[in-house]
């Protein structure tokens, strides 16, 4: 096989395909530019994902207009000059390849007014070929790039994009991304004719977001705040009771980049070890400035991820200031239950009083109360009362005998004996219960006389909001109010008074996910959404039942098709035959 020199034209679309793979990558190259130009707003409009046409308005300091046209070029950049400057990167950008990337796959106009110019001037390039001269146009102070017909030439790369929602849907994350960290400035999103996100600028974190997620999740959200030498840790972190079905609302920045860094996860997952359940998420925004020699952002064709000069003392500075948040008042608050919380309590306020030293346990009963004696007949009485009230009717072939660490049953059955995971089991009923009525069309509805606010973040309300009709025809009925808030009128009747005692927001955010992950709605409707509203409704570990309500359970368990496994897959039952157990105590 012989070695081939590529082509200019070749090469140009190899290195594009480095750094633009999607419409969100564009988005993202033409932020970061309005960023470093010091915009304090930035204006995002798409057609059909981004596909068809990306628009980015600033009004940063501008391109002056003779060098314009070497702005499309290649390694051209005003952020570094020198071999030097590598080692203090403090911009968003630097490597010059950006507009040069964008420019070899798509239509390309850019229209630009520098600080101090009189007049804007135009630019229109076409799969990296300059169709028209730079020449002047009208505008203020800023730029404007518009992209068009991305991949236009590269019809193999054109097919592998998701549909015009899946693209505006990552298009959307990336904009409130760099909202969020950024909320001195102005941020606004178009999609088609609708405007779907607007942040105007604010001052500080906690207000930025108020406004990407809600106010409500705001006010969940406990500051971040540390140092450790140089390092500089801020930002701010869910308490626990505030929880996500996947890692999407984890954003590390490092001095303002946002970056994918194993290791901070890691750390900040093992920050809330026990405090939240397997399969939870916290949500966090962890801010981290250090000496730009410190780290190398030069590792990764889109910058997305760094390398420390020493990780580990990085990582122990944002251990111990996650670990101080979540041991301030404001986690100790929100551990109180709703009924036990006032309006006026504050996060430092207390909790519990226990005895003052010296008070005895007598001097706090209460007088009127009878002494504390034994009666050994009526006590045996009360006890063959509550023996008669456990004998339970058995149906079938297997009788419950006990219930272990509020978590598992033990079942007494004709082969030997079998551990029931609770939560699995009644999971697995409501499932194909529920199923069966989906595929019925027979769905039964609770309508609630007061509806339930549920409150969601930007890229999760669009979500939401394109599936609320099919939603509907399923027993689910959410009425959009508008900011990020859902009024849940309407739930399946089979669900909604476990699922009631739970909450519904993250049953509805679980939805959501599985909704962004799948390409076929009715797909997500008819196993998806079924098996995570089970999960949400389905009887907790934890949760004691008696005896006649653990029989029942067994009993429609062993009626169903399939009582082994859940719809994730886990393992319902396990079993311990007779015969190993008359090996285990030595009887055969």
């Amino acid at each position: 096989m012989s070695i081939n020199r590529l082509g200019d034209e070749l090469t140009r679309k190899i290195a594009a395909g480095e750094v633009i793979d999607r419409p969100a990558s564009v988005v993202k190259e033409l932020v970061e530019n309005a960023i470093d130009a010091g915009s304090e707003t930035v204006h995002v409009a798409l057609v059909d994902g981004g596909g068809t046409s990306i628009v980015v308005r600033d009004d940063g300091e501008g391109i002056r207009h003779s060098e314009l046209a070497l702005a499309i070029e290649r390694h051209t950049t005003s952020k570094i000059s020198t071999e030097q400057d590598l080692d203090r990167i403090l911009t968003l950008g630097f490597r010059g390849e950006a507009l040069a990337s964008i420019a070899a796959v798509s239509r390309m106009r850019i229209v630009s007014r520098a600080a101090g110019e009189t007049e804007a001037f135009e630019l229109v390039i076409e799969a990296d070929a300059l169709k028209t001269p730079v020449q002047p146009v009208g505008r203020g102070q800023g730029t404007t790039v518009e992209v068009s017909d991305l991949f236009f030439n590269l019809p193999a790369r054109a097919r592998f994009l998701g549909s015009p929602r899946t693209e505006y849907l990552h298009c959307s994350r990336v904009v409130q991304r760099f909202a969020t960290l950024y909320p001195e400035v102005g941020w606004f999103l178009q999609h088609g004719t609708r405007e779907t996100f607007a942040a105007p600028s604010t001052t500080g974190l906690i207000d930025r977001l108020g406004q990407v997620y809600g106010p409500e999740i705001a006010r969940s959200l406990i500051p971040l705040e540390g140092s450790r030498g140089e390092i500089t840790v801020s930002g701010a972190i869910s308490r626990p009771d505030l929880r996500r079905s996947n890692r999407r609302d984890q954003l590390f920045t490092v001095n303002g980049r946002p970056v994918s860094d194993r290791g901070l996860a890691y750390v900040l997952a093992s920050a809330y070890r026990g405090l939240l359940r397997p399969g939870a998420f916290p949500l966090a925004i962890v801010q981290i400035e250090i000496p730009a020699g410190d780290v190398d952002v030069n590792i990764h064709p889109r910058k997305e991820e760094v390398r420390f000069g020493n990780a580990r003392k990085i990582q122990d500075a944002v251990s111990a200031a996650v670990h101080q948040a979540l041991s301030s008042p404001q986690v100790v608050a929100s551990a109180l239950p709703a009924d036990e919380r006032t309006e006026t309590s504050s996060p430092g306020a207390q909790v519990t009083e226990w005895p003052r030293s010296g008070t005895t346990g007598s001097a706090v009963r209460d007088s009127a109360q009878p002494p504390l004696t034994l009666d050994l007949r009526a006590e045996t009485s009360r006890m063959r009362a509550v023996r008669e009230a456990e004998k339970v009717r058995i149906r079938g072939d297997r009788r419950v005998i006990g219930q272990l660490h509020t978590t598992y049953l033990l079942v007494e059955s004709p082969d030997g004996l079998e551990i029931v995971d609770q939560h699995i089991a009644h999971e697995r009923i409501l499932y194909e219960r529920f199923r069966r009525e989906m595929v019925e069309g027979d769905v039964a509805r609770q309508l609630f006389l007061l509806p339930v606010r549920i409150e969601l973040p930007f890229e999760s309300a669009e979500t939401l909001s394109g599936s609320l009709g099919l939603l509907a025809e399923h027993g689910i009925v959410l009425e959009e109010f508008g900011g990020g808030t859902f009024l849940l009128r309407e739930y399946p009747r089979l669900l909604a008074d476990p699922q009631t005692k739970k909450g519904f927001q993250e049953v509805i955010e679980a939805l959501i996910s599985a909704l962004s992950e799948s390409h076929s709605v009715d797909d997500v409707l008819h196993k998806h959404l079924a098996s995570e509203m089970a999960c949400g409704a389905a009887i907790r570990a934890g949760d004691h039942i008696t005896l006649e309500e653990a029989q029942r359970l067994v009993e429609r368990l062993m009626a169903l098709e399939n009582p082994f496994a859940c719809p994730h897959g886990r393992p319902i039952i396990f079993s311990i035959s007779k015969d190993d157990l008359d090996r285990k105590f030595k009887r055969k």
